[in-house]
């Protein structure tokens, strides 16, 4: 914590404890922030002091954040830390569409497995009447 002119700031440390994750990630906030307002959108976090190079954020800035972190969506920074990556974000991207098509390819395998065994449910309580009742039409 630092104090600027009577005002107690909290630096990414601090604040990734508060919010209960690492500075990394709240430096990634930042600058996923920085280009958003870059762009003309709403940042998802408040824009923080920054001296020497050092974020620093006020104590309601730290309630927005850990307002944000806690509603944030899984993957909502994903594409972002792709692009960052580079070839090794490209790389990333193919495994994850990999994944993606593996795991909607077991989906169709495992419905039509449960079709199967439905059917064959039906199948073993199904009655071959004509071959039942034979002896119905001999008799007659």
């Amino acid at each position: 914590m630092r104090i600027i002119e009577g005002q107690k700031y909290l630096t990414t440390g601090d604040l990734g404890v508060y919010v209960n994750r690492s500075p990394a990630t709240i430096a990634q906030w930042c600058k996923y922030s920085d280009r958003l307002a870059e762009s003309g959108k709403e940042r998802l976090i408040p824009e923080p002091l920054v001296i020497n190079g050092q974020r620093l954020f006020t104590t309601e800035q730290a309630l927005s954040v850990k307002e944000f972190a806690e509603s944030k969506k899984y993957g909502l920074l994903a594409e972002f830390n792709r692009k960052r990556l580079g070839k090794r974000g490209k790389e990333i991207e193919k495994r994850v569409k990999a994944r993606k098509q593996e795991q909607e390819r077991r989906q169709e395998e495992k419905k039509e497995k449960e079709l199967e065994m439905a059917l064959s449910k039906v199948n073993r309580r199904a009655v071959d009447y004509t071959k039942r009742f034979q002896h119905i039409k001999k008799n007659l």
